[in-house]
């Protein structure tokens, strides 16, 4: 099969999430696998990787093989986005036509749908949308948050089908006017996120010690993390938790907050900020740590998720505490005894608790055995492709 994947962010700079997962192992299934990306601004240089198309690529597998399109766009922040719409039509067209495609995945919204949509329609080739997020409630920019859920409303209704990854997803498309709405879970390598032994030569880089009870904070720092609340309770922690230790591994807007908070308070001695790390890293951070937590402050926006990171430190073999989300506690109900879920307010409490009393090395294999038997890539890709197939034969394409 024939099988392009369209998104408006940079394929090659965006953290690796399902986009690089699920498509390089279809690759390595004898499908051809297309992509088409947005690239970053400012990036003037002499680097192939500025290359309009990009073959034989991959960041996951070494055996995959995707052939990447790079969307035209004037390389300057706040003009890329707006000038990739303008080319975005002809191009996709263009890929579509030359390379027979069978089937379109798309991953974005305010770029390119409208675009995709034109030219699926046109040519008779189906397109089914992967809903993750609502896009507008990541806006940052008011005046702008209201004209993307505008556009939402218009394309959601025209996609062939749409694909969402927890029945609250589902639950919102249809409200956005989509007709043909499934759920399909996320997924998870358990050959890559694997538990592995305590990497000294990381502990030793993050000045941490063999003692040291770590607990590992993974992924994007934005308003809703969290981290700032249990920041705060440092000092309660170590007051029970003398050996306590908190590692940030990731970046965003709110990352400067954080680190001058953990200056106010007088506790650098006890968190270390690592910024982003590459996805087959993720192992070696988690190696260090005893528990990793997710403390997203519940709105309207996250309760509706279940962030991949939580798969991807349960593969790890770790314990995990989190906020109740409800995305998150479809996948791992209350029942399932993996997550550990506490309000915000009371994760010292949960942090102290476990370390002080619970058995961590049973919980965190129950957590890796849920994740086996739910939640594979193999099982995901073998979904997708009865669905990209179902859509195929009805388009007769």
């Amino acid at each position: 099969m024939n099988i392009l994947i369209i998104h408006e962010v940079d394929w090659l700079k965006k953290v690796s999430f399902e986009i690089h997962n699920l498509f390089e192992l279809l690759s390595m299934q004898n499908h051809n696998v297309f992509a088409i990306d947005v690239p970053e601004p400012n990036y003037f240089s002499k680097s192939k990787h500025n290359d309009q198309k990009l073959e034989n690529y991959h960041r996951i597998y070494e055996n995959a093989s995707i052939t990447l399109y790079r969307t035209p766009s004037i390389p300057f922040k706040g003009l890329n986005r707006i000038s990739a719409s303008f080319f975005s039509y002809n191009f996709i067209k263009k890929i579509l036509q030359d390379n027979h495609i069978d089937f379109v995945l798309i991953y974005s919204i305010v770029t390119n749908a409208k675009a995709a949509i034109k030219a699926c329609n046109e040519l008779n080739i189906p397109l089914v949308h992967r809903t993750f997020d609502i896009i507008h409630d990541l806006i940052r920019e008011n005046y702008l948050r209201g004209k993307v859920e505008k556009i939402e409303r218009e394309v959601y209704p025209k996609f062939n089908k749409v694909i969402a990854n927890t029945p609250f997803m589902e639950q919102w498309a249809k409200d956005m006017g989509a007709t043909n709405v499934i759920v399909i879970p996320q997924g998870v390598d358990p050959n890559i996120m694997k538990p592995l032994d305590k990497d000294q030569q990381l502990l030793n880089k993050l000045g941490f010690s063999q003692t040291d009870k770590i607990v590992l904070s993974l992924g994007s720092i934005e308003s809703f993390s969290g981290l700032d609340s249990l920041i705060n309770k440092i000092p309660e922690i170590i007051n029970k938790i003398p050996e306590f230790k908190l590692l940030i591994v990731g970046g965003g807007s709110h990352l400067t907050n954080l680190q001058e908070q953990v200056k106010k308070l007088n506790v650098q001695n006890k968190v270390a900020f690592t910024g982003y790390v590459p996805y087959k890293e993720v192992p070696k951070y988690c190696s260090l740590a005893a528990l990793c937590i997710n403390t997203f402050r519940i709105n309207d926006m996250t309760i509706k998720l279940s962030p991949v990171k939580i798969f991807d430190m349960l593969s790890c073999g770790k314990v995990v505490i989190s906020t109740p989300l409800k995305g998150l506690l479809h996948d791992f109900p209350k029942e399932s005894y993996t997550v550990q879920y506490v309000d915000l307010e009371d994760f010292h409490t949960k942090i102290i608790d476990l370390f002080q009393n619970s058995n961590i090395e049973e919980i965190s294999n129950r957590g890796r055995d849920y994740i086996q038997k739910n939640f594979t890539w193999d099982k995901v890709t073998e979904q997708f492709l009865n669905e990209m197939n179902s859509m195929k034969n009805l388009f007769g394409t």
